[in-house]
């Protein structure tokens, strides 16, 4: 019925009419029906016996001959809803007259009906309703992740978790068609692929056009016998079967999974923007066949996938081309107003190459020739540039291929294969070069490292080692293309420098002139403090003579209150926070007693400053407190100043600040650099408030630090004890952990929690036989067992780690340990679900109890 003229092998493969087999895979039935009349003029060959014998003939009859009235109604419905597509309806657990219990399919396609029924998973009911919750918790969990590679583990891990395959990997197809397993989720045992480059050619693209017909693609053995379709008349043209899920599977194909030891497999497409952008593929070592339901799952997760990684490729081209903006503005900011623009430039080439991904960079600036990285010698890249200004002009040019530019003979093809030059003067000819390696260098194969070439009808290519060595001839002496949003980013590139050294050219007076008021402006900030510290050491010296009565007294009394005053300096440089009652004492501790009373009363809960806040309060105390020194309380042996401060009920901290007994006071008739220092380093610093009220009688001031620079007071002797913060807890560093948990996504997140506890490889495991074979391969230094694994206990699991000496906790969902042997009443329990913390604190207790 389909004979494709000669014979299929690597050199036609291409041209298969794979969509038109004649033939279906065996666990299922096709019945194809008349648009019009609903009459069945083709049938599988095993339609007869598999629907119960009834009918020695299916060709010829209706749907509802062979099905039975109703369900042919209900069919009929179900593509109804579909509409005039051919997508896909379908009815679950269908009772055929005369016949087996089977979940239908039934799609439209041209002027025909397909009807594909398989027998019901023996699960039986509810399979669809745990199919739909399935579903759901993988869409809450993917849309968790907001970059393509944690998208891409994430869901390897989840469909494995669904389907149970024994490796499931993300496939990526790359610029050029080529291929790259960019995410895997596999058994222990199973070999890995991540990392692996394939050529276009493993997927032709009449392959490539039924994954975007047909999302879900399953082959459940692949050495099975196909079942043949009989038509109503011999010479039937051949039937596209383009959306049928039991579609038989190109030879060449199932030649090459039988190379990788692979028996059963399905492939899940990732469709973004209308094209196809790789696969979810899945491998089993064994036959296996994914019910109806959990294929309409996988179908929906894959759709929602798909959109997923559409939403965070453009996330990352957005992040990428701000980060690119970031770090030229990062460059151009941190060039010295004196420092000649080509030396800058050169400096700053490293950073530059860093705003493209790229292997090196070079600069052609004043005919001179500045590198890093990967990059061309002189003699290699003047003819380059001869070519530049011959073909690139004024703009921004690339080039995947070198080597056809310039010539065999040129130097160029594996270190150096691609270049994008980035024009910096429209005078001159000179540009930032950026240079991409063959796309093929340094790439080493990244499965198995032992080659394998396997035999076959079709030659040894069929393997995934031939795959590699096909796909790095592919791409020889041609590098990774540059694309549109990396061109943008070197326009922007071109602009900015372009304006550097526009600013270079035409630096005026003006701007020296700000250079010079801004040094100015430091210089009297600094000589305000030094008259500051001058008072105040004079007004220290005075007071500290007044009650004197023996020049030895005096002296003890200055020298303590200088060191005093150099402690408080030091506490306003400081950059690690502190208390604020230690910021208060050590300023008052300059004025605090004086002959017969103590002049500086304090009071306040323990409040603990931020860095910034910390800083702000002792410029802003020392102020205060020198002001109150030369013309406040302080300045008379009578004064009395009172420090106070509260928590409010919004939790900010509220300082009171109030005079007394001093000389009287009244509002300056100007503000001073100490004062506007006062007024807006808190209000513009920390965004709290300042109020000073002029009292005759003595000054009263009211001061408010923001709650968010608030934190958990530190009781130290001074700032320069504080600690930083404790590091995080990680028991397992660099030890192996067996995870024995019989639910997937329990054991995703407890593998993630003993990940971020520092373990160097967790082995998951979901049932007893798998958990010993695993002992048996390796010994783990801990491990954390689920009690209860699907209606039996771990405890024979247990009991082997007793016996190796290994120490392990054991996880539950119940509230008592009736279920645990005295023998292992010491194991500690966590219960479920598990936090972090209690399993760190278990994790400790055994490890150091050994």
């Amino acid at each position: 019925m389909n004979v494709v003229p000669g014979t299929v092998d690597l050199t036609n493969c291409d041209r298969e009419p794979i969509h038109t087999p004649g033939s279906i895979q065996p666990h299922g039935v096709l019945l194809i029906c008349d648009l019009n009349d609903n009459l069945i003029n083709i049938a599988s060959a095993n339609a007869a016996a598999f629907l119960g014998g009834r009918h020695n003939r299916i060709v010829g009859l209706t749907l509802s001959d062979v099905l039975g009235a109703d369900v042919a109604h209900n069919l009929r419905n179900a593509i109804a809803r579909a509409g005039s597509s051919h997508l896909a309806g379908a009815e679950l657990e269908v009772q055929i007259e005369g016949g087996p219990i089977v979940d239908a399919s039934i799609h439209r396609y041209g002027e025909r009906i397909f009807v594909e029924l398989e027998p019901t998973a023996p699960a039986g009911k509810g399979e669809a309703k745990t199919a739909l919750d399935m579903t759901q918790a993988l869409v809450r969990r993917i849309g968790l992740e907001s970059d393509v590679g944690s998208l891409a583990n994430t869901g390897a891990k989840l469909v494995r978790a669904m389907l149970g395959y024994d490796r499931v990997m993300v496939y990526r197809f790359l610029h050029n068609g080529a291929g790259k397993v960019i995410a895997e989720a596999k058994q222990p045992d199973v070999s890995s692929f991540m990392g692996q480059f394939f050529p276009a050619s493993d997927i032709p693209a009449q392959a490539r056009r039924l994954y975007m017909e047909n999302w879900i693609r399953l082959i459940g053995d692949v050495n099975y016998e196909p079942i043949a379709l009989i038509p109503e008349e011999a010479n039937e043209p051949p039937i596209d079967m383009s959306h049928a899920h039991l579609r038989s599977i190109s030879p060449i194909h199932c030649e090459y999974l039988r190379n990788m030891g692979i028996s059963a497999s399905m492939s899940i497409s990732i469709v973004v923007d209308g094209k196809l952008w790789g696969l979810i593929a899945c491998h089993h070592h064994s036959a296996k066949l994914v019910p109806l339901p959990l294929r309409i799952s996988a179908e929906l997760f894959g759709q929602y996938f798909s959109l997923q990684i559409a939403i965070a490729e453009r996330r990352a081209q957005y992040l990428a081309s701000a980060e690119a903006r970031r770090r030229l503005d990062a460059i151009i900011t941190s060039l010295e107003p004196d420092e000649p623009a080509d030396h800058a430039l050169i400096a700053r080439l490293p950073q530059l190459a860093a705003l493209v991904p790229c292997d090196g960079a070079g600069l052609w600036i004043k005919g001179e020739w500045h590198t890093t990285g990967l990059a061309p010698s002189r003699e290699q890249v003047e003819p380059l540039i001869a070519l530049l200004n011959d073909t690139a002009s004024d703009s921004v040019w690339s080039s995947d291929d070198l080597r056809s530019a310039l010539g065999p003979d040129a130097g160029y093809g594996a270190q150096v294969a691609g270049v994008m030059s980035v024009p910096i003067s429209s005078m001159t000819n000179e540009c930032l070069l950026l240079f991409r390696s063959e796309e093929a260098y340094n790439v080493e194969w990244a499965g198995e490292p032992v080659k394998k070439v396997v035999e076959g009808p079709s030659g040894p290519r069929l393997t995934p080692r031939g795959s590699f060595e096909t796909w790095r001839e592919d791409v020889r002496g041609r590098s990774m293309p540059w694309t549109d949003p990396e061109i943008a980013v070197a326009e922007a590139t071109r602009n900015y420098l372009r304006d550097v050294i526009l600013r270079y050219k035409e630096a005026t007076a003006e701007e020296r002139n700000r250079a010079d008021r801004h040094r100015r402006l430091l210089n009297d900030e600094l000589n305000h403090r030094v008259k500051n510290i001058i008072a105040l050491v004079k007004s220290l010296a005075l007071q500290s003579g007044t009650n004197a009565t023996t020049v030895a007294e005096y002296t003890a009394a200055l020298e303590g209150r200088l060191s005093a005053l150099a402690f408080a300096h030091d506490q306003s440089q400081g950059e690690s926070g502190g208390g604020l009652e230690t910021l208060v004492d050590a300023e008052a501790s300059l004025h605090r007693f004086g002959a017969t009373h103590e002049r500086v009363i304090t009071s306040g809960p323990q409040v603990g400053l931020d860095d910034r806040a910390f800083g702000v309060l002792a410029l802003m105390l020392h102020e205060m407190m020198t002001n109150a020194a030369k013309y406040g309380a302080l300045s008379t042996p009578e004064g009395r100043l009172h420090i106070s401060w509260t928590l409010d009920a919004d939790g900010h901290c509220v300082i009171d600040w109030r005079e007394s007994n001093g000389p009287a006071v009244t509002k300056p008739e100007r503000t001073g650099f100490g004062s506007t220092l006062i007024q807006n380093t808190i209000a513009y610093d920390l965004g709290g408030s300042v109020d000073l009220d002029y009292q005759p009688e003595g000054l009263r001031a009211r001061f408010v630090v923001p709650s968010h620079h608030l934190r958990q007071a530190v009781e130290v002797s001074s700032v320069r004890d504080v600690k930083g913060p404790a590091r995080e807890q990680r028991p397992l560093a660099g030890k192996s952990v067996l995870l024995v948990e019989d639910q997937a996504l329990i054991a995703m997140d407890v593998e993630d929690t003993l990940l971020r506890l520092g373990a160097s490889a967790v082995t998951l495991i979901p049932s007893i036989p798998a958990a010993m074979t695993e002992l048996v391969r390796k010994i783990p230094d801990c491990a954390v067992l689920d009690i209860n694994l699907a209606g039996e206990t771990s405890i024979e699991i247990a009991d082997r780690l007793l016996s190796e000496g290994v120490p392990f906790v054991f996880a539950t969902g119940y509230r008592d340990t009736v279920m645990i042997p005295e023998r292992f009443r010491h194991v500690p329990v966590v219960r479920k679900p598990i936090s972090a913390a209690a399993l760190s604190e278990k994790l400790s207790a055994i490890l150091l109890n050994g």
